[in-house]
């Protein structure tokens, strides 16, 4: 008889990374209290599920992924470049944060 297998089970996975990486990754989990594994496994999770954002909203954006023939990572830095043109546009870093401290 064969087991069901544990779909919360987490396999152990190693991956070759930089020194440049490793540092940057360690500051990162410093950064938020997160162990170096619990960062890289939140990242890899939020890119597979759209950062848990309403289905609504993960829809259109994978829609629109599709639709210019980009994958994640491509479309991730797409957006980040539109994200830029933005904050250039629109007053500079932290321009909706300046917004709501004037209400």
């Amino acid at each position: 008889m064969s087991k069901t297998p544990n779909l919360e089970a987490k396999p152990v996975v190693s991956f070759r990374l930089s020194y440049s990486v490793m540092a940057w990754l360690r500051h990162a989990a410093a950064g938020r209290n997160w162990s170096m594994n619990e960062y890289v496994a939140r990242v890899l999770d939020g890119m597979r599920d759209w950062w848990s954002l309403p289905k609504m909203i993960a829809d259109v954006l994978e829609a629109d992924r599709k639709a210019m023939g980009l994958d994640q990572y491509e479309y991730i830095g797409h957006l980040l470049a539109r994200r830029y043109n933005e904050i250039r546009d629109q007053g500079g870093p932290g321009f909706e944060k300046k917004t709501k401290e004037r209400k």
